[in-house]
Protein backbone atom coordinates (compact mmCIF):
# COMPACT_ATOMS: atom_id res chain seq x y z
CA UNK A 1 0.00 0.00 0.00
CA UNK A 2 1.38 3.59 -0.97
CA UNK A 3 0.88 6.48 1.06
CA UNK A 4 1.86 10.18 1.22
CA UNK A 5 3.01 11.61 4.43
CA UNK A 6 3.02 15.54 4.79
CA UNK A 7 7.23 16.38 5.76
CA UNK A 8 7.90 20.09 5.41
CA UNK A 9 6.25 21.93 2.68
CA UNK A 10 6.27 18.33 0.61
CA UNK A 11 5.11 14.75 1.31
CA UNK A 12 7.09 11.65 0.98
CA UNK A 13 5.29 8.43 -0.38
CA UNK A 14 6.27 5.51 1.90
CA UNK A 15 5.31 2.13 0.83
CA UNK A 16 3.86 -0.64 3.27
CA UNK A 17 2.57 -4.55 2.24
CA UNK A 18 -1.10 -4.55 3.36
CA UNK A 19 -0.59 -7.21 5.37
CA UNK A 20 1.94 -5.15 7.82
CA UNK A 21 -0.54 -1.74 7.68
CA UNK A 22 -2.52 -1.63 10.36
CA UNK A 23 -3.90 1.79 9.13
CA UNK A 24 -3.33 5.78 8.73
CA UNK A 25 -4.63 7.92 11.54
CA UNK A 26 -5.43 11.45 10.38
CA UNK A 27 -8.00 13.89 11.20
CA UNK A 28 -11.50 12.52 10.42
CA UNK A 29 -13.18 13.53 7.12
CA UNK A 30 -15.86 16.15 8.01
CA UNK A 31 -17.23 18.54 5.98
CA UNK A 32 -15.38 21.85 5.27
CA UNK A 33 -16.70 25.14 4.67
CA UNK A 34 -16.67 26.56 1.34
CA UNK A 35 -15.44 30.14 2.10
CA UNK A 36 -13.76 30.96 4.98
CA UNK A 37 -14.23 34.73 5.95
CA UNK A 38 -18.45 34.06 4.66
CA UNK A 39 -18.25 31.19 8.12
CA UNK A 40 -16.50 33.66 10.39
CA UNK A 41 -18.62 36.29 8.85
CA UNK A 42 -21.68 34.45 9.83
CA UNK A 43 -20.55 33.40 13.54
CA UNK A 44 -19.78 36.91 14.59
CA UNK A 45 -23.52 38.10 13.62
CA UNK A 46 -24.96 35.25 16.02
CA UNK A 47 -22.61 34.97 18.90
CA UNK A 48 -22.62 33.10 22.55
CA UNK A 49 -23.54 36.07 24.39
CA UNK A 50 -23.58 39.91 23.01
CA UNK A 51 -21.63 41.32 20.12
CA UNK A 52 -18.75 42.65 20.02
CA UNK A 53 -19.60 46.03 18.32
CA UNK A 54 -22.11 46.21 21.46
CA UNK A 55 -19.15 45.10 24.05
CA UNK A 56 -16.37 47.70 22.24
CA UNK A 57 -18.43 51.00 21.72
CA UNK A 58 -16.16 53.37 23.20
CA UNK A 59 -14.17 51.18 25.60
CA UNK A 60 -10.60 50.20 24.97
CA UNK A 61 -10.05 47.35 23.81
CA UNK A 62 -7.13 44.37 23.59
CA UNK A 63 -7.09 41.99 20.34
CA UNK A 64 -4.91 39.20 20.64
CA UNK A 65 -3.93 37.66 17.58
CA UNK A 66 -1.64 34.29 17.67
CA UNK A 67 1.55 34.31 16.51
CA UNK A 68 3.21 32.57 13.01
CA UNK A 69 3.51 29.03 14.73
CA UNK A 70 -0.32 28.77 14.74
CA UNK A 71 -1.81 26.58 11.49
CA UNK A 72 -4.83 29.05 11.06
CA UNK A 73 -6.46 31.48 9.10
CA UNK A 74 -5.00 34.75 10.24
CA UNK A 75 -5.83 37.04 7.67
CA UNK A 76 -9.71 35.64 7.44
CA UNK A 77 -10.08 36.31 11.32
CA UNK A 78 -8.40 39.66 11.48
CA UNK A 79 -10.67 40.85 8.94
CA UNK A 80 -13.80 39.32 10.68
CA UNK A 81 -13.22 41.00 13.53
CA UNK A 82 -12.01 44.59 12.43
CA UNK A 83 -15.32 45.78 11.39
CA UNK A 84 -16.20 44.97 14.87
CA UNK A 85 -14.07 47.43 16.38
CA UNK A 86 -14.36 50.95 14.82
CA UNK A 87 -16.61 52.05 17.23
CA UNK A 88 -13.98 51.35 19.89
CA UNK A 89 -11.99 54.27 21.76
CA UNK A 90 -8.46 52.62 21.17
CA UNK A 91 -7.28 48.77 20.25
CA UNK A 92 -4.39 47.59 21.01
CA UNK A 93 -3.45 44.41 18.95
CA UNK A 94 -0.87 41.95 20.47
CA UNK A 95 0.60 39.05 18.34
CA UNK A 96 0.58 36.00 21.64
CA UNK A 97 3.80 35.00 20.71
CA UNK A 98 4.24 33.60 24.48
CA UNK A 99 7.90 32.65 24.74
CA UNK A 100 7.55 32.00 20.93
CA UNK A 101 10.21 33.84 18.94
CA UNK A 102 9.62 37.32 18.54
CA UNK A 103 11.28 39.07 15.48
CA UNK A 104 10.16 35.92 12.83
CA UNK A 105 9.14 37.09 9.73
CA UNK A 106 5.86 35.55 9.70
CA UNK A 107 5.14 37.70 12.27
CA UNK A 108 6.12 41.08 10.66
CA UNK A 109 3.35 39.01 7.45
CA UNK A 110 0.10 39.07 10.35
CA UNK A 111 1.50 42.46 11.55
CA UNK A 112 0.58 43.74 7.99
CA UNK A 113 -2.37 41.81 7.63
CA UNK A 114 -3.74 43.62 10.68
CA UNK A 115 -2.31 47.30 9.57
CA UNK A 116 -3.91 46.04 6.38
CA UNK A 117 -7.67 45.45 7.84
CA UNK A 118 -7.47 48.44 9.44
CA UNK A 119 -6.67 50.59 6.63
CA UNK A 120 -9.87 48.48 4.64
CA UNK A 121 -12.05 49.31 7.34
CA UNK A 122 -11.44 52.85 8.82
CA UNK A 123 -9.45 52.23 11.58
CA UNK A 124 -7.24 55.08 13.14
CA UNK A 125 -6.78 54.85 16.87
CA UNK A 126 -4.62 51.55 17.28
CA UNK A 127 -1.01 49.99 18.08
CA UNK A 128 -0.07 46.68 17.27
CA UNK A 129 2.68 44.91 19.43
CA UNK A 130 4.34 41.61 19.65
CA UNK A 131 4.53 39.84 22.41
CA UNK A 132 8.06 39.60 24.15
CA UNK A 133 7.82 37.25 27.19
CA UNK A 134 11.17 39.14 28.30
CA UNK A 135 9.97 42.62 28.22
CA UNK A 136 10.72 44.59 31.79
CA UNK A 137 7.62 47.01 31.09
CA UNK A 138 5.16 44.59 32.46
CA UNK A 139 2.13 44.75 35.32
CA UNK A 140 1.93 41.91 38.01
CA UNK A 141 -1.51 41.11 38.74
CA UNK A 142 -0.78 38.67 41.77
CA UNK A 143 -1.04 34.98 41.89
CA UNK A 144 -2.89 32.35 40.66
CA UNK A 145 -4.21 30.03 44.12
CA UNK A 146 -1.20 27.24 42.53
CA UNK A 147 1.25 30.37 43.14
CA UNK A 148 1.37 31.32 39.63
CA UNK A 149 2.71 34.91 39.57
CA UNK A 150 -0.07 36.58 36.63
CA UNK A 151 2.72 38.98 34.86
CA UNK A 152 1.83 40.56 31.77
CA UNK A 153 3.23 43.20 29.23
CA UNK A 154 1.92 46.25 30.48
CA UNK A 155 0.35 47.21 27.43
CA UNK A 156 -2.31 43.63 27.67
CA UNK A 157 -3.25 45.51 31.14
CA UNK A 158 -6.70 47.32 31.69
CA UNK A 159 -8.35 47.14 28.93
CA UNK A 160 -12.46 46.86 29.16
CA UNK A 161 -12.95 44.26 26.11
CA UNK A 162 -10.43 41.46 25.38
CA UNK A 163 -10.82 38.95 22.12
CA UNK A 164 -9.20 36.24 21.57
CA UNK A 165 -8.73 35.28 17.64
CA UNK A 166 -7.69 30.87 18.50
CA UNK A 167 -6.87 28.37 16.62
CA UNK A 168 -8.49 24.88 18.45
CA UNK A 169 -6.52 21.66 18.53
CA UNK A 170 -5.82 18.72 21.16
CA UNK A 171 -2.36 19.94 23.07
CA UNK A 172 -0.08 17.40 24.89
CA UNK A 173 -0.06 19.05 27.99
CA UNK A 174 -2.77 22.15 28.10
CA UNK A 175 -5.84 19.52 27.20
CA UNK A 176 -6.70 21.51 24.34
CA UNK A 177 -4.76 24.70 22.07
CA UNK A 178 -7.87 27.43 22.54
CA UNK A 179 -8.54 31.01 23.78
CA UNK A 180 -7.11 30.69 27.40
CA UNK A 181 -3.89 30.04 25.77
CA UNK A 182 -3.89 33.46 24.26
CA UNK A 183 -3.61 34.86 27.76
CA UNK A 184 -1.24 32.99 29.07
CA UNK A 185 1.29 32.04 27.81
CA UNK A 186 0.59 34.63 25.01
CA UNK A 187 0.75 37.99 26.58
CA UNK A 188 2.60 36.97 29.65
CA UNK A 189 6.20 37.05 31.06
CA UNK A 190 8.38 34.52 31.24
CA UNK A 191 8.12 34.11 34.91
CA UNK A 192 4.57 33.30 34.69
CA UNK A 193 5.11 31.04 31.97
CA UNK A 194 7.68 29.04 33.84
CA UNK A 195 5.67 28.99 36.67
CA UNK A 196 2.80 27.85 34.52
CA UNK A 197 4.59 25.02 32.44
CA UNK A 198 6.37 23.54 35.44
CA UNK A 199 2.86 21.93 36.12
CA UNK A 200 3.29 19.89 32.31
CA UNK A 201 5.37 17.71 34.52
CA UNK A 202 2.07 16.73 36.70
CA UNK A 203 0.52 13.15 35.22
CA UNK A 204 -2.94 15.42 34.94
CA UNK A 205 -1.39 17.61 32.37
CA UNK A 206 -2.23 16.51 29.46
CA UNK A 207 -4.45 15.99 26.39
CA UNK A 208 -8.42 15.34 26.70
CA UNK A 209 -8.39 16.72 29.81
CA UNK A 210 -9.67 20.95 30.50
CA UNK A 211 -11.46 22.98 32.75
CA UNK A 212 -13.87 23.98 29.71
CA UNK A 213 -14.56 20.27 29.10
CA UNK A 214 -17.97 19.03 28.31
CA UNK A 215 -17.83 15.88 30.26
CA UNK A 216 -17.42 16.83 34.23
CA UNK A 217 -15.22 13.85 34.61
CA UNK A 218 -12.51 14.75 32.23
CA UNK A 219 -11.79 18.42 33.44
CA UNK A 220 -8.74 18.11 35.98
CA UNK A 221 -5.65 19.24 34.10
CA UNK A 222 -3.89 21.82 37.12
CA UNK A 223 -1.94 23.70 34.30
CA UNK A 224 -5.07 24.61 31.81
CA UNK A 225 -6.80 25.15 35.19
CA UNK A 226 -4.07 27.84 36.41
CA UNK A 227 -4.35 29.04 32.96
CA UNK A 228 -7.95 30.02 33.23
CA UNK A 229 -7.82 31.63 36.73
CA UNK A 230 -4.92 33.63 35.12
CA UNK A 231 -7.11 34.74 32.41
CA UNK A 232 -9.69 35.77 35.01
CA UNK A 233 -7.35 37.38 36.93
CA UNK A 234 -6.48 39.57 33.81
CA UNK A 235 -9.92 40.19 32.31
CA UNK A 236 -11.34 40.95 36.10
CA UNK A 237 -14.35 43.10 35.43
CA UNK A 238 -13.18 43.23 31.59
CA UNK A 239 -15.62 41.67 29.03
CA UNK A 240 -13.96 39.00 27.31
CA UNK A 241 -14.69 37.34 23.59
CA UNK A 242 -13.37 34.91 21.49
CA UNK A 243 -13.84 33.81 17.44
CA UNK A 244 -12.00 30.24 17.53
CA UNK A 245 -11.53 28.08 14.49
CA UNK A 246 -10.75 24.65 13.77
CA UNK A 247 -8.91 23.39 10.65
CA UNK A 248 -8.32 20.49 8.86
CA UNK A 249 -5.61 20.66 5.76
CA UNK A 250 -5.91 24.31 6.00
CA UNK A 251 -9.77 24.55 5.32
CA UNK A 252 -12.20 25.78 8.26
CA UNK A 253 -13.80 22.99 9.48
CA UNK A 254 -15.92 24.69 12.47
CA UNK A 255 -16.10 28.59 14.04
CA UNK A 256 -17.68 29.92 16.61
CA UNK A 257 -18.08 33.42 18.67
CA UNK A 258 -19.11 34.88 22.02
CA UNK A 259 -17.98 34.26 25.45
CA UNK A 260 -14.96 31.98 26.10
CA UNK A 261 -16.39 29.18 27.99
CA UNK A 262 -19.42 28.19 25.94
CA UNK A 263 -17.35 28.50 22.65
CA UNK A 264 -14.23 26.66 24.27
CA UNK A 265 -16.34 23.51 25.28
CA UNK A 266 -17.84 23.53 21.63
CA UNK A 267 -14.93 23.69 20.23
CA UNK A 268 -13.79 20.52 22.38
CA UNK A 269 -16.45 18.69 21.71
CA UNK A 270 -15.90 19.05 17.81
CA UNK A 271 -12.19 18.13 18.64
CA UNK A 272 -13.20 15.19 20.46
CA UNK A 273 -14.57 13.75 17.81
CA UNK A 274 -12.58 14.72 14.87
CA UNK A 275 -9.23 13.91 16.26
CA UNK A 276 -9.58 11.37 19.18
CA UNK A 277 -8.73 8.21 18.22
CA UNK A 278 -8.51 4.79 20.66
CA UNK A 279 -5.81 1.93 19.59
CA UNK A 280 -4.17 -1.30 20.32
CA UNK A 281 -0.62 -0.43 20.73
CA UNK A 282 1.90 -1.76 17.73
CA UNK A 283 5.41 -2.03 18.26
CA UNK A 284 6.42 -0.08 15.31
CA UNK A 285 4.49 3.12 14.32
CA UNK A 286 5.20 6.22 11.83
CA UNK A 287 4.61 9.72 12.99
CA UNK A 288 4.68 12.43 11.14
CA UNK A 289 3.30 16.27 12.87
CA UNK A 290 2.03 17.59 9.95
CA UNK A 291 4.37 19.04 7.83
CA UNK A 292 5.13 23.13 8.32
CA UNK A 293 4.63 24.41 10.25
CA UNK A 294 3.88 22.13 12.65
CA UNK A 295 7.55 20.53 11.84
CA UNK A 296 9.54 23.74 11.50
CA UNK A 297 11.81 22.85 14.60
CA UNK A 298 12.23 19.64 16.83
CA UNK A 299 10.72 21.76 19.74
CA UNK A 300 7.68 22.42 17.49
CA UNK A 301 7.57 18.71 16.34
CA UNK A 302 7.69 17.10 19.48
CA UNK A 303 4.02 17.65 20.07
CA UNK A 304 2.98 15.31 17.96
CA UNK A 305 4.85 11.96 19.33
CA UNK A 306 3.27 13.38 22.52
CA UNK A 307 -0.07 13.17 21.19
CA UNK A 308 0.69 9.64 19.23
CA UNK A 309 2.75 7.55 22.02
CA UNK A 310 -0.22 5.72 23.03
CA UNK A 311 -0.55 3.91 19.56
CA UNK A 312 3.26 1.94 20.38
CA UNK A 313 3.86 -0.54 22.70
CA UNK A 314 6.79 -0.70 25.34
CA UNK A 315 10.15 -1.35 23.59
CA UNK A 316 8.53 -0.60 19.92
CA UNK A 317 10.17 1.62 17.55
CA UNK A 318 9.11 5.12 16.05
CA UNK A 319 9.77 6.49 12.73
CA UNK A 320 9.66 10.14 13.23
CA UNK A 321 9.51 11.88 9.94
CA UNK A 322 9.94 15.51 10.88
CA UNK A 323 12.14 18.29 8.53
CA UNK A 324 12.46 20.97 11.23
CA UNK A 325 13.91 23.46 8.53
CA UNK A 326 14.30 26.25 11.77
CA UNK A 327 17.08 23.81 13.78
CA UNK A 328 16.13 22.06 17.22
CA UNK A 329 14.46 24.86 18.92
CA UNK A 330 13.85 28.35 19.21
CA UNK A 331 17.29 30.41 20.38
CA UNK A 332 15.55 30.76 24.04
CA UNK A 333 14.49 27.13 24.13
CA UNK A 334 18.10 25.61 23.10
CA UNK A 335 19.65 25.66 26.67
CA UNK A 336 16.64 24.25 28.75
CA UNK A 337 15.16 21.91 25.93
CA UNK A 338 18.06 20.35 23.27
CA UNK A 339 20.70 20.96 25.71
CA UNK A 340 19.51 19.02 28.29
CA UNK A 341 18.92 16.60 26.51
CA UNK A 342 22.73 15.81 25.55
CA UNK A 343 23.03 13.79 29.04
CA UNK A 344 22.47 10.04 29.55
CA UNK A 345 18.63 9.61 29.30
CA UNK A 346 18.38 8.69 33.26
CA UNK A 347 20.29 11.80 34.11
CA UNK A 348 17.55 14.13 32.24
CA UNK A 349 15.13 12.66 34.78
CA UNK A 350 16.83 13.17 37.65
CA UNK A 351 18.45 16.65 36.52
CA UNK A 352 14.39 18.18 36.05
CA UNK A 353 12.78 16.67 39.44
CA UNK A 354 14.07 19.82 41.21
CA UNK A 355 13.78 23.53 40.31
CA UNK A 356 12.02 23.69 37.17
CA UNK A 357 13.13 25.75 34.12
CA UNK A 358 10.75 26.68 30.96
CA UNK A 359 11.60 24.15 28.38
CA UNK A 360 12.97 21.74 30.50
CA UNK A 361 9.32 19.47 30.12
CA UNK A 362 9.57 18.91 26.92
CA UNK A 363 13.17 16.95 27.46
CA UNK A 364 11.91 15.44 30.38
CA UNK A 365 8.85 14.10 28.77
CA UNK A 366 11.49 13.13 25.75
CA UNK A 367 13.64 11.14 28.26
CA UNK A 368 10.31 9.01 29.40
CA UNK A 369 9.49 8.08 25.82
CA UNK A 370 13.11 7.33 25.16
CA UNK A 371 13.27 4.79 28.38
CA UNK A 372 10.03 2.93 27.44
CA UNK A 373 10.98 2.74 23.37
CA UNK A 374 14.15 0.72 22.01
CA UNK A 375 14.11 3.17 19.43
CA UNK A 376 12.83 6.75 18.10
CA UNK A 377 14.82 6.66 13.94
CA UNK A 378 14.46 10.63 12.65
CA UNK A 379 13.91 11.73 9.07
CA UNK A 380 14.84 14.82 9.23
CA UNK A 381 17.24 17.96 7.58
CA UNK A 382 18.94 18.13 10.97
CA UNK A 383 22.23 17.10 10.78
CA UNK A 384 23.16 13.65 12.04
CA UNK A 385 25.73 14.87 15.23
CA UNK A 386 22.67 16.96 16.19
CA UNK A 387 19.99 14.51 16.16
CA UNK A 388 22.16 11.39 17.58
CA UNK A 389 23.81 13.50 20.09
CA UNK A 390 19.91 13.79 21.86
CA UNK A 391 19.38 10.46 21.58
CA UNK A 392 17.50 10.09 18.09
CA UNK A 393 18.67 7.98 15.28
CA UNK A 394 18.41 9.75 12.29
CA UNK A 395 18.34 8.06 8.87
CA UNK A 396 18.81 8.42 5.31
CA UNK A 397 15.49 6.61 4.08
CA UNK A 398 12.35 6.26 5.85
CA UNK A 399 11.39 3.28 2.89
CA UNK A 400 14.57 1.46 3.80
CA UNK A 401 12.93 1.75 8.19
CA UNK A 402 9.87 0.00 7.01
CA UNK A 403 11.59 -2.33 4.99
CA UNK A 404 14.10 -3.53 7.66
CA UNK A 405 11.04 -3.98 10.11
CA UNK A 406 9.49 -6.28 7.91
CA UNK A 407 12.58 -7.85 6.78
CA UNK A 408 13.36 -8.68 11.01
CA UNK A 409 9.61 -9.59 11.53
CA UNK A 410 7.37 -10.61 8.41
CA UNK A 411 4.27 -10.47 10.61
CA UNK A 412 5.21 -7.04 11.87
CA UNK A 413 1.96 -4.95 12.17
CA UNK A 414 2.62 -0.91 11.43
CA UNK A 415 0.56 2.08 12.28
CA UNK A 416 1.20 5.84 10.36
CA UNK A 417 0.13 8.83 12.02
CA UNK A 418 0.12 12.04 10.05
CA UNK A 419 -0.95 15.72 10.92
CA UNK A 420 -0.10 14.04 14.31
CA UNK A 421 0.26 17.54 16.16
CA UNK A 422 -3.98 17.67 15.97
CA UNK A 423 -4.30 14.11 16.88
CA UNK A 424 -5.22 12.77 20.07
CA UNK A 425 -4.88 8.72 20.77
CA UNK A 426 -5.66 6.87 23.41
CA UNK A 427 -4.76 3.08 24.03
Amino acid sequence: MEMRIKYGSEAISLEIPLENFVRLIVPKEVKTKPDTLEELQRVMTNPQGPALDELVKSKSVLVMVEDHTRDEPHWELIHAVMPYLVDANFVQFIITTGSHVVDHPENQVIVGMIKQAAEDNGLKNYRIKINDCQNEDVVNLGTTSRGTPVIIDADAANHDVYVALADMKAHYFAGYSNALKDFLPGICAYETIEANHSMALDPNSTFGQHPYHPIPGRRNNPLADDMREAMEMITEDAKSFTLSVITNQGKLVWADAGELEPVISRGIEVLDEMTSFTVKPTSKIIVSPGGYPQDLSLYHAQRGLELTKNAVADGGEILFLAECRDGVAPPKAVENFYKKMLVPVGEIIESIKGKYNLYEHKAYKFAELLQRLSAIKMFTELDRETVESAHLIKVEDPQQVIDGWIAEDPNVKIIVLDKANKLAVYS
